[in-house]
This record gives structure tokens, C-alpha cells and sequence, in this order.
């Protein structure tokens, strides 16, 4: 077992790139963004810059895209969101709706397809893509923020997809524990659970101190371009 600190971090750089070349995305990421928040940059005989700090929380946040959507990954897309270097990433757009539960939109997947590797676009066994999975799963979760019941073919449609594929989805994630609900299979209907279970709970707690953490920091943006543009306005009122 060796102690060179090059060939240590090489290691975990190579291991990272295997999760994901597997597509083991959720595990990819999660090691990604362990290098992306290394506080030590010299390593024997090789540093490591910003740059490629940077780089490591942009596939980080990628393979956190494209992990199946559950419990487990809106935390890591929640830790992911609040690195302050986030707003920098080119995926960012894409992170932030997927954090928030918010319907993904054809054109932004699309441009979010465009900057995926090879493998990263490999066709599943049923004809779609790892991506189409991912939003797909994404936008199902989604749907169950807005609605108590829907039917499949309406479902389908919100999803682009036909509704025996939509149903056979909802099933898989169900099993899985990825989403909270029930389906009705006399009346062809997928009921959400309404209040959700405690992963669910903590997810919208974790949401919302994000969103309140954004705003913040907004305001604390907009006041320092201000006091900066025009410094009479920061000047302490006088006694």
C-alpha cells in the first residue's frame, strides 16, 4: 500500500472516473465532489489548482443529474447547490430545478445533453438514454409536489412518455422507496402521499434553508453593487 501522496490522489481521481465510466452516477459524484472540496492542493510532486477544483464539482454535479432520483441524491444535489462555486457551473441551471423539484423543460435538456461524454449518453435496455431516465424519474417527483392523483395518460404526457411506460416508472420507483404513493390500477390512477416520509421532510427543511441562505446572499450582492456605485449612500448617518 503505498504513501505517495501523487499516487494517493491519482488513485482517487481514477476510482471517481470508473464510478462513473460504470455509470455508478450517485457514488461518481459523491467522489467528485470529495476532490472538488480538498483543502490541500500540494501533493508530493503534484498541485492541484482551482481550476481543477472546479472541474471536480462540474462532474460531480453532472453525475448527480444523471443518478436515479431518490432520498439520497436531492441531498447531495442540496450540498452540491450550496458550494458558492455553483452559480459558475455551466450546469447550474439544470442542478438548481432538479434541487428545487421543479419540471425540467426540453430545451434544458437538451443543452445540458450536449455537454455529456459518450458514455454519459449510453442507450438503456427499454430505448432511451441514462439522461432520459434521469429526467424522466426527476420530473415524476416533480409532479407528485403539484399533484395528490393523476392518471396515467395524463402523466404520460407531462413525462413525454406513452402511460404503460409512465405506470411501469411510478412501479420501479415505488419498490424502490424513491417516491411515496400508491397506484390504483382499477382506476388507472398514481396517488402521491401527501406530507411524505421523514427523508421527504427533511429534503423540504434542506430546501428551504437553501432557498432562504439564496436570498441572503442576493440581498447582500445587490447592497454591496449599491454601496459600491454609490458611497454616499454607505457613508454612517451623521450624529
Amino acid at each position: 500500500e503505498t504513501t505517495d501522496p501523487a499516487l494517493m490522489l491519482q488513485h482517487k481521481v481514477c476510482y471517481a472516473r470508473i464510478l462513473d465510466a460504470k455509470r455508478k452516477f450517485l457514488e461518481a459524484a459523491t467522489r467528485f465532489h470529495q476532490l472538488s472540496t480538498m483543502q490541500t492542493t500540494a501533493f508530493g510532486s503534484r498541485s492541484i489548482s482551482e481550476e481543477d477544483l472546479t472541474t471536480s464539482l462540474q462532474m460531480a454535479a453532472t453525475c448527480a443529474i444523471l443518478a436515479p432520483a431518490g432520498p439520497q441524491r436531492s441531498r447531495l444535489l442540496g450540498t452540491l447547490y450550496k458550494d458558492e462555486r455553483a452559480p459558475r457551473l455551466p450546469n447550474y441551471r439544470v442542478l438548481e430545478k432538479m434541487f428545487m423539484d421543479r419540471l425540467l423543460q426540453q430545451d434544458e435538456v437538451g443543452a445540458f445533453a450536449a455537454t455529456l461524454a459518450e458514455h454519459q449518453r449510453a442507450t438503456l435496455d427499454d430505448g432511451s438514454t441514462v439522461l432520459d431516465r434521469a429526467v424522466v424519474e426527476h420530473n415524476m417527483r416533480a409532479v407528485s409536489r403539484l399533484y395528490e392523483n393523476i392518471s396515467f395518460e395524463e402523466l404520460g404526457a407531462l413525462l413525454g412518455i406513452d402511460a404503460a411506460k409512465a405506470e411501469k416508472i411510478a412501479w420501479g420507483m415505488l419498490l424502490d422507496k424513491r417516491l411515496d404513493g400508491s397506484i390504483d390500477q382499477v382506476d388507472g390512477l398514481l396517488h402521491f402521499a401527501r406530507g411524505g416520509s421523514a427523508d421527504h421532510s427533511s429534503d423540504k427543511l434542506v430546501a428551504f434553508d437553501v432557498q432562504i441562505e439564496h436570498i441572503c446572499r442576493s440581498v447582500e450582492a445587490v447592497a454591496s453593487a449599491v454601496a459600491k456605485r454609490y458611497p454616499e449612500l454607505a457613508a454612517p448617518a451623521p450624529a
